[in-house]
């Protein structure tokens, strides 16, 4: 079978092997009619694919949905989004196989170090090569499908063939953090998430397909980098001075940038973050507290997902471990931030979930209400003075009165910040 170069596509002796073994594994419609196949190179970042036409049989014996951005990793996970089943898209689109309609453009990379009886792994259109495969698993519907199968990718442009290949859909900013995360900065996060318990084993970060309960990428960074920050700034301050300032939180980029701020830290530090024995001790701790909070809810009357997730809020988990970097060079308060609160009299979670959602402070505007339930910066704030205030004294809960204290503390530093005013 002819194999040629396109005009803009350089010969590549490798590439041309490696598109002649896919050839040979996996048949297609244009080997079927003796047709030449055509390699062509990205423009971007020089990735050389095939445009071609694979059976429906085919696509059920040869597509693996369980795309790998680090193929050599041994405890890499499924770096695409989560399949919604039951989204009425999705079903439509079952419906449509089965009636024998084409879909085209399913963009795949050609790679047999891992799962190799599956070599085509399946980047842009999961959705669609799952509903071609039930069609022919149930009705044995087998017709031809448009494919853009891609070879000898490097690292950097499989990363970018993930991102591309998902802005077509509706794919989330988290699911832009898991496979950034996992093809430029590898698996310490997630590694360092389960040794803390904040991931469980085979467990992975959310995306926002996903109808688990856990953390997300966004949240994992933000609390790493928020700890060093807290750290940072704890150590220039004597103990009279802790609550007289307005803390500033840090929340990190989400989506197809890397942040900033967590790429210095990692950079900064090396290994030694993933074993530094603060921030160990402070991941734990704020596993602790989530688990004791989502049990608590649980077995409640409030039970509701947002009662239960409250810790891994993005606002609460920022300011918890920025206190738990601030409180480093002042270890008797630390002791106290980093225990469980008691909760509150008559009151089941101890993060009081219920009257933070209904917290409303006098100066806020009328349709605006609660407590650590958004990300704003103005909550990050006020989360982080709550936190601080609780360390005050080991028989302090986060009730109503202590959350007032708290929130009061942070208007007023604010407005003497500005001076006298005539």
């Amino acid at each position: 079978m002819q194999i040629k170069f396109d005009a803009s596509a350089p010969a590549n002796k490798e590439v041309e092997n490696n598109v002649k073994a896919f050839l040979e594994s996996v048949s297609t419609g244009e080997a079927e009619k003796s047709c030449p196949v055509i390699l062509f190179q990205d423009g971007v970042k020089k990735s050389y694919y095939i445009r071609c036409t694979v059976a429906g049989e085919t696509v059920a014996k040869k597509v693996s949905l369980d795309a790998r951005l680090n193929p050599d990793g041994s405890d890499t996970f499924r770096d695409n989004r989560e399949l919604m089943l039951r989204n009425n898209t999705f079903i439509r689109m079952e419906s449509d196989a089965e009636n024998k309609r084409e879909f085209n453009d399913i963009i795949a990379e050609y790679i047999t170090s891992y799962s190799p009886d599956k070599p085509l792994k399946v980047w842009g259109g999961q959705h669609r090569s799952k509903a071609i495969m039930d069609a022919y698993k149930n009705k044995k519907v087998s017709r031809y499908h448009g494919f853009r199968v891609y070879f000898n990718l490097s690292k950097e442009q499989r990363a970018e063939l993930a991102l591309v290949s998902n802005t077509s859909i509706a794919a989330s900013n988290d699911l832009f953090d898991r496979q950034l995360e996992e093809a430029f900065m590898g698996p310490h996060l997630r590694r360092w998430c389960l040794k803390m318990g904040l991931l469980k084993k085979g467990e992975d970060f959310l995306d926002a397909g996903s109808r688990a309960e856990g953390i997300t990428v966004q949240a994992a960074r933000s609390f790493i980098v928020n700890y060093f920050k807290g750290k940072q700034a704890g150590e220039q301050l004597k103990p009279e001075q802790l609550d007289m300032n307005v803390y500033e939180p840090y929340l990190c980029q989400t989506g197809i940038v890397l942040d900033e701020e967590y790429r210095k830290l990692t950079e900064e530090k090396g290994s030694a973050l993933w074993t530094d024995k603060g921030l160990a001790e402070a991941g734990k701790a704020f596993a602790k507290l989530h688990a004791t909070q989502y049990t608590a809810i649980k077995k409640s009357p409030l039970d509701r997902r947002n009662y239960r997730m409250k810790a891994f809020t993005l606002s609460v988990l920022s300011a918890w471990a920025y206190v738990a970097g601030l409180l480093q060079a002042h270890p008797a308060r630390l002791a106290i931030h980093l225990t469980v609160p008691e909760a509150p009299k008559g009151i089941p979670d101890p993060l009081n979930a219920d009257e933070m959602a209904n917290f409303k402070y006098y100066q806020d505007p009328e349709n605006l209400r609660g407590l650590g339930t958004r990300a704003a910066l103005k909550d990050r704030q006020r989360m982080a003075q709550v936190f601080l205030a609780r360390t005050t004294n080991a028989e302090l809960t986060l009730d109503k009165k202590l959350l007032n204290q708290a929130v009061n503390q942070v208007a007023a530093l604010r407005f003497f910040s500005r001076g006298y005013t005539a």
